[in-house]
């Protein structure tokens, strides 16, 4: 690490630790003479695939927002290799992760997020998700098998009533999105939003997915899956402020609501099961039943967008 941090205009080294919790990064506090950052080895990514993320937080900081853009090392690059990783560093920015979120802070991330959809629709570069339609579609089948009968009908009922919306409805609006906009993703300070982290699963996409992405995190109860309705009027309505959705998209919300969540299910029942026979792999996965909770209420009752 001392070598790394030599090759840029930091200081000298302080003091570096591992940040617990990372699923598809590994990730360390790194403290120098001038300050501290963060460390990140892309575990999931080859060299060539990061520069897409890199230039997609560069171009939200150029717009104003407080991301975690890769910093120029003395050789003009930002992108380096680690261990056999890509890796890059960045500024660490003050503030916390949420415990939990409350009406404030969704009423703050619906006005951020709105902001973000209308800065990202003038990224020039168009990359698909790699957890989009075909990952969604090829994972299903191979994990049904996997499944209790009554998940395998859920998983797959969901998958195919998705595709035959979205076949009539691919003209709905895109945008360069976050993809992953969890409340465990932002950083807050006395209150307020203080950043916007982890960017690796932006891509080009509809807008109204990543809109009902954050929705299912940030307004869920997780024990049941059922909307916090205070927190959601609170989120949704702050994000119309900024950013009115077409007539197309509110009524497209509901099949959204129900593919974000089938989604974040999907890619928890993939990692559980691949991690299912590595006990300490097994231990840093993110339990999938909680999202199955949040897609089999969303089956139940989806509301609209104004509700």
């Amino acid at each position: 690490m001392r070598g790394l941090v030599a090759d840029y205009y930091l200081g000298e080294l302080v003091s570096f630790k591992g940040i617990a919790g990372g699923v598809e990064n590994t990730n360390y506090f790194l403290t120098t003479t001038t300050g501290r950052y963060v460390v990140t080895l892309f575990e999931e990514f080859e060299f060539e695939e990061v520069p897409y993320f890199l230039n997609v937080v560069a171009h939200l900081k150029h717009k104003g927002f407080n991301v975690p853009a890769a910093l120029i090392d003395i050789h003009g690059e930002r992108l380096r290799v680690v261990k056999g990783r890509p890796t890059i560093i960045v500024d660490c920015f003050p503030g916390s992760e949420l415990k939990q979120t409350d009406v404030d802070s969704c009423r703050l991330m619906g006005a951020a997020l709105a902001k973000l959809h209308v800065a990202g629709e003038d990224f020039a570069e168009h990359r698909e998700s790699h957890r989009g339609m075909e990952w969604w579609r090829e994972t299903s089948k191979a994990i049904e098998h996997e499944l209790e009968p009554e998940q395998a009908t859920l998983l797959m009922s969901q998958v195919a009533e998705f595709d035959v919306f979205i076949a009539q409805h691919d003209y709905l609006p895109k945008t360069t999105i976050h993809g992953d906009l969890f409340y465990n993703n932002t950083l807050f300070e006395n209150g307020q939003l203080s950043a916007i982290i982890d960017f690796y699963n932006a891509c080009y996409s509809w807008t109204m997915y990543d809109f009902a992405i954050v929705v299912n995190d940030w307004c869920s109860d997780m024990a049941t899956g059922e909307l916090d309705m205070e927190k959601y009027r609170s989120l949704v309505n702050a994000y119309i402020h900024e950013r009115e959705p077409s007539a197309e998209e509110i009524a497209a919300w509901p099949y959204m609501l129900r593919i974000a969540a089938l989604r974040f299910w999907l890619s928890r029942l993939e990692a559980w099961h691949k991690a299912k026979h590595d006990p300490e792999r097994l231990a840093q996965q993110h339990d999938p039943r909680e999202f199955q909770r949040i897609l089999e209420a969303r089956v139940r009752y989806a509301p609209a967008l104004m509700e």
